[in-house]
């Protein structure tokens, strides 16, 4: 204690600067922690309420856009299908009308070519009619020129 004691004395510091000293450090204890740290904690609590609910509010848009990205990715697969469908059906659709058609076409071929055949029937008949009548008129015209009978 005697060398602090010299120390003090040579460089001038006696025992009340030593107390003033003691009460600093007191002091400084006690504003660390009574004021600062409080302050400090109220300062970390303001940025946990400003910093948390914007990580959360990025996070939640991140999340949103996710989900946006893969309904519309979603939506667009299900377009694509419909419209797949709807070419599918349509093309059926377009085949049995085909159909349908090719089917009226070949019925009413048949009908023309039975139509034709009875036409070709009944042509054959006025035209035996016809030259059976041709000679009957030939034969009257004849007798009615010549004036008597022909055979």
């Amino acid at each position: 204690m005697e060398l602090v004691g010299k120390i003090f004395e040579t460089l001038e510091i006696n025992w009340l600067a030593l107390l003033q000293l003691g009460i600093v450090v007191v002091l400084a204890f006690l504003l660390s922690v009574l004021l600062i740290k409080p302050i400090l904690r109220t300062f970390e609590e303001r940025e946990n309420l400003s910093l948390k609910p914007m990580e959360e509010s990025r996070r939640m848009l991140a999340e949103a856009d996710e989900k946006s990205r893969r309904y519309d990715e979603a939506l667009r697969k299900g377009a694509i299908d419909a419209l797949a469908r709807k070419r599918a059906a349509m093309e059926e659709a377009s085949r049995a009308e085909r159909k349908r058609v090719e089917a009226v076409i070949e019925t009413t071929n048949r009908e023309v070519e039975g139509l034709k055949g009875r036409i070709f029937a009944e042509k054959e008949t006025v035209a035996a009619a016809l030259r059976a009548e041709v000679s009957l008129l030939s034969r009257k015209i004849a007798e009615k020129v010549l004036g008597r009978r022909v055979a």
